[in-house]
């Protein structure tokens, strides 16, 4: 039996107001169903449009949320890493930012993006979004 489970979640949204954005937008559970999420990745600048998925577990969104409280100007957050496609966001002093995303099969490509001033508090409340939607109360459980 298979649930659809709720809709997509968006993990990180960051847009600015050139038009640029990157999100990492969270679909469902990966097949077989267990604790890894699916995720597609969706870049757009003036010289970039990609889709590309990561695969997402419990222990990448600690990373994520504990990597939000610590971001400050010269420090790094990434998600992803050794398992395929990294996806690093470096805070320079204006807090604008680097995007850098490393799909060693397919892409590695760097943008900046200007977000809104409130943009961590707001994916604070992402993680806990997706937590709530795809883990808490799911069959597999967390």
């Amino acid at each position: 039996m298979t649930e659809a489970g709720p809709g997509p979640v968006d993990l990180v949204r960051l847009e600015d107001a050139d038009g640029s954005f990157c999100v990492v937008r969270v679909t469902g559970p990966s097949q077989p169903v267990g604790e890894t999420l699916r995720a597609d990745v969706l870049l757009s600048t003036s010289f970039l449009d990609a889709r590309l998925d990561v695969h997402l577990f419990p222990q990448d969104l600690d990373d994520w949320q504990g990597g939000l409280i610590e971001l400050a100007p010269g420090r790094d957050l990434s998600i992803g890493n050794e398992r395929g496609l990294m996806l690093m966001l470096h805070m320079f002093e204006d807090r604008s930012l680097a995007v850098t995303v490393h799909d060693p099969d397919r892409l590695t490509a760097m943008f900046g993006i200007d977000p809104e001033e409130n943009w961590i508090d707001d994916h604070h409340e992402r993680v806990n979004q997706v937590r709530r939607s795809w883990w808490e109360g799911s069959a597999s459980g967390r």
